[in-house]
């Protein structure tokens, strides 16, 4: 009797190590598999895509960083965080236009303000503001890129120089947290 329990024992064992072998390299499979880093809560993934930032003037105290997001399923993007080392805000913006005659809210970053339109006696400006969610519909990429929506890292720690990296939280409705790490450019990728 102590014979055969103890073999079951042992085959048990060995089923035990076999099945646990073969979970973890499925694993190692599909995460090779990605285009880049992916936030995954559930069933939803957010795969990222082109993560850089612009580099800043010395006396400038904001930045902007880029990236494009693919959502698996519908979800949205609901916040950014950043490390004080970086910077002291940092939020999700778009930019608008709006009629430079109506409106005294115009932000300038630099040059990034900038007047647009043929006719003379209501230019329209370009502006950012901040949004409280993007959406990501499941299966489309989304590009955060200049002239549309973007990270705003404002209370810069010092100026973004060339072949930087930082790394930016992306905080998502269904996926969860994302660390992404941008690296810092003169242009697009």
């Amino acid at each position: 009797m102590k014979r055969s329990r103890s073999t079951i024992v042992r085959a048990l064992g060995v089923l035990a190590l076999v099945g646990l072998a073969v979970s973890c390299g499925s694993d190692a499979d599909e995460d090779t598999a990605s285009s880049g880093p992916a936030a995954a809560s559930g069933t939803v993934t957010v795969e990222t895509a082109d993560a850089w930032a612009r580099t800043s003037p010395a006396m400038v105290t904001a930045g902007a960083a880029y990236v494009t997001l693919t959502a698996s399923d519908d979800d949205a993007l609901i916040g950014v965080e950043v490390d004080a080392s970086i910077a002291g805000i940092a939020e999700v913006h778009e930019t608008v236009a709006v009629d430079s005659m109506e409106s005294d809210t115009t932000m300038a970053m630099g040059s990034e303000t900038t007047a647009m339109g043929s006719d003379e006696s209501a230019p329209t400006a370009m502006t950012m503001q901040p949004i409280d969610r993007l959406e990501l519909p499941g299966g489309e990429a989304v590009s955060l890129a200049p002239g549309g929506y973007h990270i705003m890292l404002m209370e810069l720690a010092k100026p973004l120089e060339l072949d930087q990296t930082l790394t930016i939280e992306l905080i998502f409705e269904k996926a969860g947290t994302l660390p992404v790490t941008f690296t810092v450019r003169d242009d697009a990728p």
